[in-house]
């Protein structure tokens, strides 16, 4: 494998972390630091806690980012709007609560903007330094 494909590859990798693992990491400190997270804890009660299901939610910031990044690599803007529906929907009950609204809304918001900085940048850097990759996607 030669430098420019090996150099496209890491870019194109750490990208991926920064939208998975990146992006969850920084929801977290956003949302410990805007305190909704301590505020929603201290509203769950004992019984809540005991019957918490899976922590699906990273998983599907995980997957919320990454289609987000395959949208805008392809030039397909309207992949956001699609996103944010669809978790609107799936959370329309729990949206009745002002503080799980709130979380909601900070959460998401700062996802999709994560997801979008992270994949301009990624477009940007490999469009200049690397093998132009979106680009030959916008070809087919």
């Amino acid at each position: 494998m030669n430098a420019p494909w090996l150099h496209s590859l890491s870019a194109s990798a750490v990208a991926l972390l920064l939208l998975t693992w990146g992006g969850n990491l920084a929801c977290q400190l956003l949302l410990r630091w805007s305190g909704l997270r301590a505020a929603r804890s201290a509203d769950e009660t004992a019984e809540d806690r005991s019957t918490k299901t899976p922590r699906a939610g990273r998983v599907i910031g995980h997957l919320e980012r990454l289609a987000i990044a395959g949208g805008l690599l392809a030039g397909a803007w309207e992949v956001l709007v699609a996103v944010v529906a669809l978790k609107s929907v799936a959370r329309f009950k729990d949206l009745e609560e002002k503080l799980n609204a709130e979380y909601f809304l900070v959460g998401s918001l700062f996802s999709v903007l994560w997801a979008v900085l992270v994949t301009l940048a990624w477009r940007a850097y490999d469009s200049r330094l690397g093998l132009d990759f979106a680009g030959r996607l916008n070809g087919f």
